[in-house]
């Protein structure tokens, strides 16, 4: 029944995107992950039931693969995640984002892969997008690869994601498009070059600050986990003081949920931060407690993508946010509650100036990709197995050359302090956007 819709708001999603490998390129389906930082592909020489339903690298069927090692010798490796693990052989090969968009990346071919989670997900491997000491050694970072793209000569060193329910989910190599933010971009710099890790300084209900962070919060961004999850002392007492009743009898009465970095403050609303169905509502914040020096840290996954655009620069190092165009004029009028200052002064409701289609070159390239279920069936009329489709120019708007970097190299914090002048952010109107973006569609998934 249409009420019985209504209190469906579990918010369960997973996003991937098309890449290929090798010459003549192979096809697969990754999740693009700022949690992690390898490459991970199933190797043609995996036969246990976690790689059985996948696209597998061969590397034999390559003319521009090789066998390669990492600085210390080492030509394989195996990877522990939260729920699985792998273990393969490192390669060197052609890695295409589009048809505009390649260079050569060293990676991970998988020989083993756990029958849990792999065999289930409805994508062949993970392109990790976190920083160097993620990664297997010198080489293979995808990060700093594409910051070094001949092809990507004045954004690479940024990348952008734009989530949605709909099915108009992006990441973008080489910038940002402005048409996606509706409002002006938050930075924040990166206090842990690890994940996208960022430090905020207190936790606030309704925009008024509850002293439970003591500056000494921290946040990674994470595209590759639906989550939100925190500290377990500090998600049982924002549920204490949440309070939300089981039968949703108070929903319409819980505070926006923010986070505050310098004296903005990123809003949560409460269909953000809850679960509600039929029967009943809870707090979906997750406790998840991660030992120094990276915890402890807060994660933000798919819940806080969907609200807000966020950037990654590599050359600052920094994270960007923007509330996310999905309603036009309706989105416009909600980024001054979504983004805001500390006690309520609003600081998302300025105009955005950003330059659209005709003032400039649009060159950027959106590829339209496959969806499905978790379970693997499709959720859409495209056939999970055809190989990714020809790439579209994409109505995007082209990003600004790097902003000058500072003479101390250093200390790759310097420019990032310089623009702060001493504050933990700043806003950023969206800029025009330089030709050479790649945007690559996402496609949502979601299990009730």
């Amino acid at each position: 029944s249409k009420m019985v819709e209504q209190m469906k708001l579990v918010h369960k999603t997973a996003y991937w995107g098309a890449m290929s490998l090798g010459t003549p390129p192979q096809p697969f389906k990754v999740i693009f992950d700022t949690g992690s930082g390898n490459l991970i592909v199933p190797a043609a020489d995996c036969n246990v039931p976690g790689c059985a339903p996948h696209k597998k690298y061969d590397s034999k069927a390559s003319t521009s693969s090789s066998f390669v090692t990492n600085e210390r010798g080492e030509g394989s490796s195996e990877i522990t995640f939260g729920t699985g693990q792998v273990s393969g052989d490192f390669y060197k090969d052609r890695l295409c984002i589009g048809e505009s968009l390649c260079f050569d990346a060293s990676f991970i071919a998988a020989d083993k892969m756990t029958t849990e989670p792999f065999r289930e997900i409805p994508f062949d491997g993970i392109m990790g997008l976190g920083f160097k000491d993620l990664s297997m050694g010198n080489g293979f970072n995808i990060v700093d690869d594409l910051a070094s793209s001949p092809e990507l000569p004045s954004g690479g060193h940024q990348f952008s994601f734009f989530v949605s329910d709909g099915q108009d989910s992006e990441v973008t190599f080489g910038g940002y498009r402005a048409d996606r933010l509706a409002s002006d971009i938050v930075w924040a710099p990166v206090k842990v070059e690890s994940w996208w890790q960022v430090a905020i300084d207190d936790i606030t209900f309704n925009n008024v600050p509850k002293s439970l962070c003591n500056g000494q919060c921290q946040v990674a961004v994470d595209t590759g986990t639906s989550m939100l999850a925190g500290p377990s002392d500090l998600v049982d007492k924002l549920s204490n003081m949440v309070n939300a009743k089981d039968d949703c009898s108070n929903f319409d009465q819980l505070p926006t949920l923010g986070f505050q970095i310098g004296d903005t403050i990123l809003n949560l609303r409460p269909d953000d931060y809850m679960d509600k169905s039929a029967s009943g509502c809870s707090f979906s914040i997750m406790a998840l407690d991660v030992p120094p020096p990276k915890g402890p840290v807060f994660i933000f996954g798919d819940p806080f993508l969907r609200r807000f655009v966020t950037i990654y620069d590599r050359s600052k190092p920094a994270v960007g946010f923007a509330v996310a165009r999905h309603s036009g004029a309706e989105d416009k009028v909600a980024a001054s509650t979504l983004i805001a200052r500390v006690h309520g002064d609003k600081a998302g409701s300025a105009p955005v100036s950003s330059s659209r289609a005709g003032s400039s070159p649009q060159t950027g390239v959106s590829l339209h990709l496959d969806g499905g279920l978790m379970t693997g069936d499709s959720d859409n009329s495209d056939s999970s197995s055809a190989p990714a489709p020809a790439a579209d120019t994409a109505n995007a708007a082209p990003v600004d050359a790097a902003p000058s970097r500072s003479d101390s190299e250093q200390d790759p914090m310097a420019e990032m302090r310089a623009l702060l002048g001493g504050r933990a952010s700043f806003l950023q109107k969206p800029r025009r956007q330089a030709a050479n973006l790649v945007s690559v569609r996402l496609f949502r998934d979601q299990r009730r």
